[in-house]
């Protein structure tokens, strides 16, 4: 494990390649074991492929989130405030996590937040 926490970057530049089924499973997988405050599991996860749909997220914030769009998966993380407190922390873990497992089966990644995140515009992202 501190092999992987010592070799993870935040990588921003991708290559075109398709990632395989598998290791998205691991991915999804590894997002579902993230613990959570009081176990409630408030989170979601969107796995995303479709070449159009990452190119629209690219643009989820003016600054910060454009390197989306040469990627070959992306995935959100999603949280209910209603169901947990502490949403913030417990969405937080879990994509470190997913981070990690990326890592661990040789996938680069890099983690965009948009929470509470303005355009130049003031509209929120």
């Amino acid at each position: 494990m501190l092999e992987i926490l010592r070799k993870r970057r935040s990588i921003r530049k991708y290559i075109n390649t398709v990632i395989e089924a598998e290791k998205i499973d691991e991915l999804v997988k590894s997002a579902l074991l993230s613990p959570s405050s009081r176990n409630i599991q408030p989170c979601e996860y969107i796995v995303v492929t479709d070449r159009n749909i990452l190119e629209k997220l690219s643009h989820a914030k003016e600054h910060g989130s454009s390197f989306l769009k040469s990627a070959s998966l992306g995935m959100v993380v999603l949280a209910d405030s209603d169901r947990s407190d502490a949403w913030i922390e417990d969405s937080s873990i879990s994509s470190i996590i997913i981070q990690l497992t990326a890592e661990s089966i040789g996938l680069a990644s890099c983690w965009i937040q948009i929470r509470g995140r303005m355009h130049d515009t003031g509209e929120t992202a």
